[in-house]
């Protein structure tokens, strides 16, 4: 897993500079996105070799980014800091690996 943090620079070159680092599948971050279950989550990851989530700044995703992405998963309708959004996104992945692998952290 690999983590990289852009510092604020516009949409634009924001957008620029995250599509040219995706590597796989494009999923973004986005209070606009669907909101899904625990399940639906690792469903769609296990069907997924390679995975790169793009979680906007103070400004939110420009909405190239969001166009580019396969999929915009809301992980709530509040607004969240990035770093917390993060945190829980990461959180998710983790439980959905579990449910993947029939694990009881799910539970």
């Amino acid at each position: 897993m690999e983590l990289l943090e852009l510092k604020a620079s516009g949409a634009e070159r924001e957008a620029e500079a995250l599509l040219g680092k995706v590597r796989g599948e494009l999923w973004a971050l986005d209070q606009r996105g669907t909101q899904i279950t625990s399940e639906e989550l690792a469903a769609r990851v296990g069907r997924t070799a390679t995975l790169t989530f793009c979680i906007g700044g103070d400004e939110g995703l420009s909405p190239r980014v969001r166009e580019a992405a396969s999929f915009v998963w809301s992980l709530s309708k509040l607004t969240l800091p990035h770093r917390l959004a993060r945190v829980i996104a990461l959180e998710q992945l983790y439980r959905a690996f579990e449910i993947l692998r029939g694990g009881p952290y799910h539970k």
